[in-house]
């Protein structure tokens, strides 16, 4: 929508236009006259966004924008403007000077990022992650039964899937799976070398062997 408008501010018709058409039917440009306060408004593109129509007056620019101590160099800049309830808008107001450097309007941007910040929520809550803690050293105790029944039961088809019972197996076949239960975390846990052993049929310290063994043999790979 347009008024009439005065020569010096009507090249700014172009800039409304063109800055509107750019950034699509979100955002909101209004050209200002200041010499009429009441009625400052003449011309519009996408008033939709804030309810702004010709031939209203100013709103926000005294209390929200001059007042503002962000407000530089005739501009302030990305402000939250709260003219909408319900809606988030990100605004933007320049004076305007004429050629003797007197004021005689205002350009202000409002665009409506509501929708913007849904979707930033939204993408936040699906990329959230909850990092699980570790602890460094080979003492994680664990108590709750469920947990060592589900670790129980890893440990005990671990070694039914190597095809052997305990008392067939070789070195080897223990250095597997000491290996595969190492790569897992058990080792992690407290008194799971105790545990192991007592599953594979072996004494503590043989397992604490492998162990050493299989820890020596990945560190010299990673070389």
């Amino acid at each position: 929508m347009m008024s009439k408008i005065s020569p010096e501010l009507k090249p700014f018709v172009t800039i409304v236009d063109g800055i509107a058409s750019t950034l699509g039917n979100s955002c909101e440009v209004v050209l200002h006259d200041l010499s009429h306060p009441k009625t400052s408004v003449i011309y519009v593109k996408n008033g939709h966004v804030t309810g702004r129509k010709v031939g209203d007056g100013i709103r926000d620019l005294i209390f929200d924008v001059l007042t503002s101590p962000d407000f530089k160099e005739d501009a302030l800049t990305k402000y939250e403007s709260t003219v909408v309830k319900g809606k988030s808008i990100k605004s933007t107001t320049m004076v305007i000077r004429n050629m003797e450097e007197k004021i005689i309007g205002a350009l202000c941007i409002n665009l409506d990022i509501t929708n913007l910040n849904l979707i930033l929520s939204t993408v936040g809550e699906l990329t959230s992650i909850n990092k699980v803690s570790k602890d460094s050293d080979e003492n994680i105790e664990i108590e709750k039964a469920d947990v060592l029944d589900i670790l129980d039961h890893i440990i005990s088809h671990t070694i039914l899937e190597s095809g052997k019972l305990p008392e067939n197996m070789k070195k080897d076949d223990f250095l597997k799976i000491i290996k595969f239960m190492d790569e897992k975390g058990v080792f992690l846990i407290k008194n799971s070398v105790d545990w192991v052993a007592r599953k594979l049929n072996l004494s503590k310290f043989t397992v604490y062997g492998y162990l050493k063994e299989v820890r020596i043999d990945e560190e010299i790979q990673r070389r």
